[in-house]
């Protein structure tokens, strides 16, 4: 019996000027993928038979969603999911990063780098004093320190500046880019059908933010992904591939 049950890959890419998709990026693990199809009708009904029969029905518009719940934590989602680009930061390091004017012991104060090393605190007098690493605290991976005493071997002339090395890491700043249209693909296996592999190919799907990031759970982290599958209209209505997208049974 021709009974579905899917499993497998999601692969989400950009598409070049014609619509045809560029190199696709594995999403992860996905445990939910939907793609809904709805059209809104124009009826008519007659005004002869004292029935006012239903006599003439008219497809107005052709709507597809799409949806799907992604795990992993990694560059390509992100990307996907804050609307942003991601960066990577390599080594490097930091002369002279002033700190507010003036510090308040106890306070978290934040470098523009994180993965920090070899840290040094110095004030700003003509010939720097460096404030001894007992009056500070440093929060290395997080790239952030706490000034814990900021007048024993001083006076100290402020804004305190900070000098450190740091490390690599993989940056995502969120809503700098514009709504993404994708090309979206699902290669899996039908396991309701002796692992029959099938093919879903989704043409231009624009993805919305996701809604929720729970950072704080109990849970393993999970965000979904949702939106338009908008008809690609440099394809052929009358195609193989259609405007919208096409289910491939292998």
């Amino acid at each position: 019996m021709p009974y579905f049950s899917g499993q497998g890959r999601v692969y989400i890419g950009a598409r070049d000027a014609l619509g045809n998709p560029q190199g696709l990026a594995y999403v992860g693990n996905v445990p939910e993928l939907k793609v809904s199809l709805s059209v809104e009708t124009l009826e008519h009904q007659e005004s002869v038979s004292g029935q006012r029969l239903t006599d003439l029905q008219l497809v107005k518009t052709k709507k597809g969603e799409f949806a799907c719940t992604l795990e992993e934590l990694i560059a390509t989602n992100l990307s996907l999911a804050l609307y942003g680009a991601t960066n990577a930061q390599t080594p490097g390091t930091v002369t002279a990063e002033a700190l507010p004017n003036p510090v308040t012991p106890g306070s978290l104060y934040l470098l523009a780098k994180q993965d920090v090393s070899s840290v040094v605190v110095k004030d700003s007098s003509a010939t720097p004093k460096t404030l001894p690493a007992a009056q500070y605290s440093v929060n290395a991976k997080h790239g952030s320190l706490v000034i814990l005493d900021a007048t024993t071997g001083g006076p100290y002339v402020e804004p305190f500046k900070v000098d450190y090395a740091y490390g690599t890491a993989s940056v995502t700043a969120m809503f700098t880019h514009p709504l993404p249209e994708r090309w979206v693909r699902f290669e899996g296996l039908n396991t309701a059908d002796g692992n029959r592999e099938v093919v879903i190919d989704l043409y231009r799907v624009a993805i919305n933010p996701a809604k929720e990031l729970s950072v704080i759970t109990d849970e393993l982290l999970k965000f979904e992904l949702s939106g338009q599958v908008l008809a690609d209209t440099v394809k052929p209505a009358a195609g193989d591939l259609g405007q919208f997208g096409r289910i491939v049974l292998l």
